[in-house]
């Protein structure tokens, strides 16, 4: 008896991207599933609606923010304070990219339960796998040291 390993398919077309405004830059789909350990369960086009959905809750909190920026002369993200670099990339197109990734994390984790980690998946790592909760966090973490303001939020009871 032998064993043919089929290979598996992309689950992305290569150098698949959604596209940015010009402002904001195009998010590149191959590298978020890869950031994300993303696997083939989650299909290209759940995929690409739920980066179209973070692209909408990240571009509205920072709509003001990019008000100041354009009135400051900046035509594309990677022009606002381009010499603050990290891994030779401009930080505030580190941070608008994780933002983003986060936020479509949260919605496939919230709408997509069959992409949770279930049966094989849960009982080999339960406490690696993260929730839409903990998504929303990193998104927020990252849309607020783009902001420059405090992670921290404190309400009265």
């Amino acid at each position: 008896m032998s064993f043919v390993a089929t290979p598996v398919p992309p689950s992305s077309p290569p150098s698949s991207v959604v596209p940015g405004d010009g402002f904001w830059p195009d998010i590149d789909v191959a590298a978020m599933r890869d950031a994300l350990a993303l696997g083939p369960g989650v299909p290209h086009a759940r995929l690409l609606g739920a980066i179209e959905g973070g692209l909408l809750a990240v571009e509205g909190q920072l709509a003001e923010w990019r008000a100041r920026a354009e009135s400051a002369g900046a035509t594309s993200l990677d022009q606002v304070e381009p010499d603050r670099t990290i891994a030779g990339e401009v930080r505030a197109v580190v941070l608008w990219t994780r933002a983003v990734r986060f936020a479509a994390a949260a919605e496939i984790a919230d709408l997509h339960t069959e992409m949770s980690a279930t049966g094989h998946g849960a009982a080999a790592a339960p406490e690696k796998r993260l929730t839409a909760a903990d998504y929303r966090r990193l998104s927020t973490e990252a849309v607020r040291d783009l902001l420059g303001t405090s992670r921290c939020t404190v309400e009265l009871i």
